[in-house]
């Protein structure tokens, strides 16, 4: 025997239909943010590869000094491994030589312009050719 009002299982029907498209809403209320936590990983991902390649670029270049090489190999060095659009500085003070490399940082990410790495090498020796009198 059934007990209760025959009209008891459409209300139930009701309540259930009434939750539809809420996973939806909910969905569309996340999905900006969502958006914008992807942006800001990937623009820092950016950063960070663009600084590595510059620290990489000015290492390289500060072993190419402490060898002795002249300027201009040097400067190829440091842009080999940073860019043909790197800025490239090498600066000499007493018996120790810094190679500073810049880069410039794609245009999309606002709060930054560039990204730069400094290396300290001791000069041992310079590699000019000296011409013999």
């Amino acid at each position: 025997m059934r007990i209760g009002c025959p009209c008891e299982p459409r209300r139930a029907g009701r309540r259930r239909g009434h939750d539809e498209g809420t996973a939806t809403a909910e969905f569309a209320v996340v999905m900006p943010a969502v958006v914008f936590l992807l942006v800001v990983l990937t623009g820092a991902a950016a950063i960070g590869f663009t600084q590595l390649r510059a620290f990489d670029a000015a290492r390289s270049a500060a072993r190419e000094i402490a060898r002795g090489e002249p300027p201009a190999a040097v400067i190829a060095e440091a842009k080999k491994h940073a860019g043909e659009a790197s800025d490239v500085v090498i600066s000499r003070e007493g018996g120790y030589s810094t190679v500073r490399v810049s880069i410039r940082l794609p245009s999309l990410i606002v709060f930054m312009d560039e990204v730069d790495a400094a290396a300290i090498a001791r000069t041992e020796g310079d590699r000019t050719p000296v011409s013999m009198p």
